[in-house]
């Protein structure tokens, strides 16, 4: 047997029990639905208006809320009973005088249609979208920070 063909064995050997041990020991989330982004994006507001009971099956946890003098973007994992990690975050922008906006970030694997309606979501009429847009990224990228470094935890 010569060398590099040994050591591209072993690598790749290697490799499928490094992916066996994530597969037995990390969890996998379900791709988001349909209805949980229709939560995301509606329903979770009319719970909060309506003071109705969290939607059942559900938990909601908070990522963070990032703020200036006149708007905040805060951050909502939506967790299914029994998971660890959120099947949807749900992002909510406020500015001043104007009634919160719901937006539902998908999982990395959901369906490419839930992923376009959620970029589609993002062309919000406002008074200044790249400003809008900016802070909302400035949030985003803050929470996945936080996120990375463990701050956060679904338990």
């Amino acid at each position: 047997m010569n060398l590099p063909f040994k050591y591209a064995s072993i690598a790749i050997s290697l490799l499928m029990v490094l992916s066996n041990f994530n597969n037995a020991f990390c969890q996998k989330i379900n791709p988001t639905s349909e209805e949980e982004y229709n939560f995301g994006t509606v329903g979770y507001k009319i719970q909060l208006q309506n003071k109705l009971p969290m939607k059942q099956g559900y938990r909601i946890a908070d990522f963070g809320i990032f703020e200036e003098p006149d708007r905040t973007v805060a951050f909502k994992g939506l967790i299914r009973h029994g998971e660890e990690y959120p099947c949807a975050i749900i992002m909510i922008y406020t500015k001043d005088k104007f009634p919160p906006e719901y937006f539902c970030i998908p999982t990395e694997d959901a369906p490419f249609e839930l992923w376009e309606r959620y970029f589609k979501s993002l062309k919000v009429v406002s008074d200044n979208q790249v400003s809008q847009l900016r802070f909302m990224s400035y949030g985003l990228s803050r929470t996945l920070m936080r996120l990375s470094a463990g701050q956060f935890s679904g338990k």
